[in-house]
């Protein structure tokens, strides 16, 4: 089995104001421009079936990609569970992201291999025929969940184009 980190490239919080999210980003960070979507992601958590909506912001800073979500939808509370209880504005770490490439049979190849691990998997979905992702409970030890994502060849190449890239 490939090391589980192995394929790093990204650090995601969740909040549930993605503008003033983005104002402490640019204000704070020096990190001003972000590519904006609306993702949907229809996914399994535990016995509940349902639909993610998010608002997300990536921003890759020196190789290593920035993702802000706000969940507008969410399933059995998994994206918004780290902020939850608190009052007025928050943000959180959420997850970091290993990012899997090449033809679907790599992708099936390492979710055997999570699978034969024992590892938990908190979260699993996709989007469309191009995305693939599970989410797997690593919280005790990262203190975040680890999210496991592939996409096709030309989703990778216009997620890539998109995102602006901060730093040398």
């Amino acid at each position: 089995m490939k090391p589980i980190l192995s394929g790093f490239s990204q650090v995601a919080y969740i909040t549930n104001d993605i503008e003033q999210t983005l104002a402490i980003y640019a204000e704070q960070y020096g990190i001003a421009s972000f590519h904006r979507l609306d993702a949907q992601i229809v996914a399994r958590v535990g016995d509940v079936n349902g639909q993610a909506e998010l608002k997300i912001a990536l921003a890759n800073v020196r190789g290593v990609n920035i993702e802000l979500i706000e969940a507008t939808r969410d399933i059995g509370g998994f994206f918004t569970s780290a902020i939850s209880g608190r009052s007025g504005f928050a943000i959180a770490l959420h997850h970091v992201c290993q990012r899997l490439e090449g033809p679907i049979s790599n992708w099936e190849a390492h979710l055997t291999d999570l699978q034969m691990s024992g590892r938990r998997i908190a979260l699993d979905g996709g989007s469309g025929d191009y995305a693939r992702l599970v989410f797997t409970d690593d919280r005790a030890m990262l203190g975040a969940y680890i999210e496991h994502l592939w996409m096709t060849p030309e989703a990778w190449y216009e997620i890539d184009r998109q995102v602006p890239f901060h730093g040398d």
